[in-house]
Protein backbone atom coordinates (compact mmCIF):
# COMPACT_ATOMS: atom_id res chain seq x y z
CA UNK A 1 0.00 0.00 0.00
CA UNK A 2 2.83 2.40 0.86
CA UNK A 3 4.58 1.74 -2.44
CA UNK A 4 1.38 2.31 -4.40
CA UNK A 5 0.71 5.57 -2.56
CA UNK A 6 4.23 6.86 -3.17
CA UNK A 7 4.05 5.98 -6.88
CA UNK A 8 0.71 7.75 -7.26
CA UNK A 9 1.84 10.92 -5.46
CA UNK A 10 5.48 10.98 -6.48
CA UNK A 11 5.27 14.36 -8.21
CA UNK A 12 3.81 15.99 -5.09
CA UNK A 13 6.31 14.59 -2.55
CA UNK A 14 9.23 16.77 -1.52
CA UNK A 15 12.54 14.95 -1.66
CA UNK A 16 15.20 17.64 -2.09
CA UNK A 17 13.33 20.27 -0.03
CA UNK A 18 14.31 22.96 -2.51
CA UNK A 19 10.70 23.13 -3.70
CA UNK A 20 9.13 26.48 -2.69
CA UNK A 21 5.96 24.88 -1.27
CA UNK A 22 5.24 21.19 -0.66
CA UNK A 23 2.07 19.14 -0.12
CA UNK A 24 3.79 15.94 1.04
CA UNK A 25 7.23 15.45 2.55
CA UNK A 26 9.36 12.35 2.83
CA UNK A 27 12.70 11.66 4.40
CA UNK A 28 15.04 9.24 6.07
CA UNK A 29 16.79 9.84 9.38
CA UNK A 30 16.18 10.48 13.06
CA UNK A 31 12.73 11.29 14.47
CA UNK A 32 12.10 12.46 18.05
CA UNK A 33 8.74 11.75 19.75
CA UNK A 34 7.38 14.01 22.49
CA UNK A 35 4.14 14.22 24.45
CA UNK A 36 2.00 17.34 24.58
CA UNK A 37 -0.94 18.08 26.86
CA UNK A 38 -2.96 20.64 24.94
CA UNK A 39 -5.33 20.32 22.03
CA UNK A 40 -7.92 17.77 20.87
CA UNK A 41 -5.74 14.74 21.60
CA UNK A 42 -5.23 15.87 25.22
CA UNK A 43 -3.11 13.38 27.16
CA UNK A 44 -2.68 11.19 24.06
CA UNK A 45 -1.10 13.82 21.87
CA UNK A 46 2.28 13.20 20.32
CA UNK A 47 4.45 15.51 18.24
CA UNK A 48 7.27 14.28 16.03
CA UNK A 49 10.31 16.36 15.18
CA UNK A 50 12.64 15.58 12.30
CA UNK A 51 15.46 17.69 10.94
CA UNK A 52 16.91 17.49 7.46
CA UNK A 53 18.64 19.67 4.88
CA UNK A 54 17.64 20.78 1.42
CA UNK A 55 19.98 19.94 -1.42
CA UNK A 56 21.17 23.56 -1.28
CA UNK A 57 22.12 23.21 2.40
CA UNK A 58 19.17 24.97 4.07
CA UNK A 59 18.08 23.48 7.39
CA UNK A 60 14.52 22.17 7.47
CA UNK A 61 12.61 21.36 10.69
CA UNK A 62 9.48 19.20 10.44
CA UNK A 63 6.85 19.30 13.21
CA UNK A 64 4.28 16.52 12.79
CA UNK A 65 1.30 16.10 15.11
CA UNK A 66 -0.54 12.83 15.78
CA UNK A 67 -1.86 10.45 18.45
CA UNK A 68 0.21 8.21 20.71
CA UNK A 69 -2.50 5.54 20.48
CA UNK A 70 -1.38 4.75 16.95
CA UNK A 71 2.30 4.29 17.59
CA UNK A 72 3.75 0.88 18.23
CA UNK A 73 6.42 1.76 20.75
CA UNK A 74 4.95 4.47 22.97
CA UNK A 75 1.99 4.73 25.35
CA UNK A 76 0.12 7.59 26.94
CA UNK A 77 1.61 8.54 30.30
CA UNK A 78 5.19 7.46 29.52
CA UNK A 79 6.45 11.05 29.54
CA UNK A 80 6.84 12.70 32.93
CA UNK A 81 4.90 15.69 31.62
CA UNK A 82 3.72 16.96 28.26
CA UNK A 83 4.90 19.94 26.29
CA UNK A 84 2.46 22.84 26.55
CA UNK A 85 2.01 26.11 24.72
CA UNK A 86 -0.35 29.08 24.79
CA UNK A 87 -0.37 28.82 20.98
CA UNK A 88 -1.83 25.33 20.94
CA UNK A 89 -5.39 26.41 20.03
CA UNK A 90 -4.01 28.17 16.96
CA UNK A 91 -1.92 25.13 15.99
CA UNK A 92 -4.98 22.91 16.50
CA UNK A 93 -7.02 25.12 14.19
CA UNK A 94 -4.31 24.87 11.56
CA UNK A 95 -4.30 21.07 11.79
CA UNK A 96 -8.07 20.59 11.92
CA UNK A 97 -8.61 22.82 8.89
CA UNK A 98 -5.76 21.07 7.05
CA UNK A 99 -3.94 24.35 6.72
CA UNK A 100 -6.83 26.30 5.21
CA UNK A 101 -7.78 28.48 8.18
CA UNK A 102 -6.23 30.26 11.13
CA UNK A 103 -7.71 33.18 13.03
CA UNK A 104 -4.98 33.55 15.64
CA UNK A 105 -2.80 36.51 16.51
CA UNK A 106 0.17 34.85 14.77
CA UNK A 107 0.89 35.09 11.08
CA UNK A 108 1.98 31.90 9.32
CA UNK A 109 5.72 32.21 10.09
CA UNK A 110 5.00 33.11 13.71
CA UNK A 111 2.65 30.15 14.12
CA UNK A 112 5.20 27.78 12.53
CA UNK A 113 7.76 28.95 15.09
CA UNK A 114 5.28 28.25 17.91
CA UNK A 115 4.74 24.74 16.50
CA UNK A 116 8.50 24.17 16.48
CA UNK A 117 8.71 25.31 20.10
CA UNK A 118 6.08 22.68 20.96
CA UNK A 119 8.03 20.00 19.07
CA UNK A 120 11.25 20.93 20.88
CA UNK A 121 9.59 20.77 24.28
CA UNK A 122 7.93 24.05 25.07
CA UNK A 123 8.41 27.75 24.72
CA UNK A 124 11.69 29.62 25.09
CA UNK A 125 12.98 29.42 28.65
CA UNK A 126 11.34 26.04 29.35
CA UNK A 127 13.35 24.24 32.01
CA UNK A 128 14.19 20.60 32.40
CA UNK A 129 16.48 18.06 30.85
CA UNK A 130 19.49 18.21 28.59
CA UNK A 131 19.75 18.10 24.78
CA UNK A 132 22.73 15.75 25.20
CA UNK A 133 20.62 13.41 27.41
CA UNK A 134 17.12 13.75 25.93
CA UNK A 135 15.60 11.11 28.21
CA UNK A 136 16.03 13.60 31.07
CA UNK A 137 13.56 15.93 29.38
CA UNK A 138 10.15 15.39 31.02
CA UNK A 139 8.14 15.77 27.81
CA UNK A 140 10.27 13.39 25.72
CA UNK A 141 8.99 9.90 24.80
CA UNK A 142 11.90 8.63 22.73
CA UNK A 143 13.45 8.65 19.30
CA UNK A 144 13.94 6.40 16.31
CA UNK A 145 16.99 6.33 14.07
CA UNK A 146 17.39 5.58 10.37
CA UNK A 147 13.65 5.58 9.79
CA UNK A 148 11.54 6.54 6.80
CA UNK A 149 8.69 9.03 7.08
CA UNK A 150 5.97 10.47 4.87
CA UNK A 151 3.87 13.43 6.02
CA UNK A 152 1.05 15.59 4.75
CA UNK A 153 1.91 19.28 5.04
CA UNK A 154 -0.37 22.08 6.26
CA UNK A 155 2.15 24.92 6.60
CA UNK A 156 5.53 25.46 4.96
CA UNK A 157 7.46 28.65 5.67
CA UNK A 158 10.97 29.89 4.95
CA UNK A 159 11.95 32.45 7.57
CA UNK A 160 13.29 35.91 6.78
CA UNK A 161 16.65 36.13 8.63
CA UNK A 162 16.25 39.91 8.92
CA UNK A 163 13.03 39.44 10.88
CA UNK A 164 13.92 36.46 13.05
CA UNK A 165 17.00 36.23 15.27
CA UNK A 166 17.29 33.03 17.31
CA UNK A 167 20.90 33.38 18.43
CA UNK A 168 21.42 31.92 21.88
CA UNK A 169 18.13 30.01 21.90
CA UNK A 170 17.21 26.40 21.11
CA UNK A 171 15.89 27.64 17.73
CA UNK A 172 19.29 28.90 16.61
CA UNK A 173 19.92 27.93 12.99
CA UNK A 174 16.24 27.56 12.11
CA UNK A 175 15.59 28.46 8.47
CA UNK A 176 12.55 26.57 7.19
CA UNK A 177 9.69 25.05 9.20
CA UNK A 178 7.19 22.51 7.90
CA UNK A 179 4.09 21.68 9.98
CA UNK A 180 1.75 18.80 9.29
CA UNK A 181 0.72 15.28 10.25
CA UNK A 182 2.62 12.02 9.70
CA UNK A 183 1.16 9.43 7.38
CA UNK A 184 3.75 6.94 8.56
CA UNK A 185 7.10 6.53 10.26
CA UNK A 186 8.59 3.15 9.45
CA UNK A 187 11.45 1.38 11.19
CA UNK A 188 13.32 -1.73 10.12
CA UNK A 189 13.00 -3.29 13.57
CA UNK A 190 12.51 -2.61 17.29
CA UNK A 191 16.21 -1.85 17.73
CA UNK A 192 15.69 1.41 15.82
CA UNK A 193 13.43 2.81 18.57
CA UNK A 194 14.72 4.11 21.92
CA UNK A 195 12.05 4.43 24.63
CA UNK A 196 13.05 6.93 27.28
CA UNK A 197 10.72 5.24 29.78
CA UNK A 198 13.15 2.30 29.65
CA UNK A 199 16.13 4.59 30.25
CA UNK A 200 14.40 6.28 33.18
CA UNK A 201 13.69 2.84 34.65
CA UNK A 202 16.56 0.65 33.40
CA UNK A 203 15.39 -2.34 35.42
CA UNK A 204 12.36 -2.66 33.13
CA UNK A 205 13.18 -5.12 30.30
CA UNK A 206 12.60 -4.04 26.72
CA UNK A 207 10.12 -6.33 25.00
CA UNK A 208 9.76 -6.44 21.24
CA UNK A 209 6.17 -5.70 20.25
CA UNK A 210 4.37 -6.59 17.06
CA UNK A 211 1.43 -4.68 15.70
CA UNK A 212 -0.34 -4.45 12.42
CA UNK A 213 0.15 -1.23 10.46
CA UNK A 214 -2.53 1.40 10.91
CA UNK A 215 -3.51 4.98 10.24
CA UNK A 216 -3.03 7.56 12.96
CA UNK A 217 -5.41 10.43 13.52
CA UNK A 218 -3.89 13.79 14.36
CA UNK A 219 -6.25 15.69 16.60
CA UNK A 220 -9.94 15.22 15.78
CA UNK A 221 -11.41 11.91 14.66
CA UNK A 222 -12.15 13.28 11.20
CA UNK A 223 -8.54 14.31 10.59
CA UNK A 224 -6.93 11.13 9.31
CA UNK A 225 -3.16 11.20 9.44
CA UNK A 226 -0.66 9.50 11.64
CA UNK A 227 2.57 8.03 12.81
CA UNK A 228 3.18 4.31 12.66
CA UNK A 229 6.37 2.66 13.83
CA UNK A 230 6.69 -0.90 12.55
CA UNK A 231 8.37 -3.60 14.63
CA UNK A 232 10.01 -6.57 12.94
CA UNK A 233 13.09 -7.64 11.07
CA UNK A 234 12.17 -5.79 7.87
CA UNK A 235 9.87 -2.86 7.07
CA UNK A 236 6.30 -4.00 6.43
CA UNK A 237 4.75 -3.03 3.14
Amino acid sequence: MADRLVRALRDQIAVTYDEPQVLLASGLGRVAFSAFTDGPAREKGVVLHARTESSSGRRVDLCLFGSVDNTVDFRAGEAVEGSSSSAWSAVAQLLESRGTRTTSQWDEPGLAIEALKIALGGREGAQGGSPEEPWTRPWALGHATDVEWLAVIYSDVTLDPERWDFDGTNLEGTQRIIVGAPLWVRTAGPQAVVRYADLRQPQTPRLARWRRPGVVRAGDDHLRAGAVSWAGSTPER
